[in-house]
């Protein structure tokens, strides 16, 4: 690819199926639009490259590779914060101060370490790694006393429900 327009015209048809597949296989939700910022990155960075065409190719998988990751992560990453958006919608103040005061009669069941976890997590809205340094305790054993205590106070707002 010598950065004439033919030249990446022939790349793209040589190589955007192919792609397409590769995306697709690493679990992309929309591998065509994966190939088509691979190629705009590509043709940005045309001035950078080799005309050699195994080393474009292998650039091309590589842009591939890392987009996927990328989209991944932001998948990941917005589901993670997904609490943190409001849906626009107002709630009833006297509904939402019932809702309050059985949330906080539920952690009252809790033990102590897992309402330490679930008020940094989910009142004061610190990441893991800041909770676990608080707390003095590895990450996995924060992401372990968060969900057994979720557990536990859902088990308890359930039954809060049912009466």
């Amino acid at each position: 690819m010598t950065g004439e327009p033919d030249g990446f015209a022939a790349l793209f048809f040589a190589h955007a199926s192919r792609l397409v597949r590769l995306a697709a296989l690493l679990g992309d939700d929309d591998p065509e639009d994966v190939v088509q910022e691979s190629f705009c990155k590509l043709y940005a960075a045309r001035g950078r490259l080799e005309a050699d065409d195994a080393k474009v190719v292998a650039y091309l998988n590589k842009v591939v590779v890392n987009e996927v990751r990328s989209r991944h992560r932001r998948r990941r990453v917005a589901r993670r914060d997904a609490h943190l958006f409001t849906t626009g919608a107002v709630a009833d103040p006297i509904a939402v101060q019932g809702d309050r005061r059985a949330v906080v009669e539920a952690l009252a069941g809790v033990s102590p370490r897992q309402r330490e976890a679930l008020v940094l997590r989910f009142w004061m809205d610190l990441p893991l790694a800041a909770i676990a340094e608080a707390m003095g305790v590895r990450t996995g054993t924060v992401k372990s006393q968060i969900s057994r205590g979720l557990d536990v106070v859902g088990a308890a707002l359930r039954e809060e429900v049912e009466r």
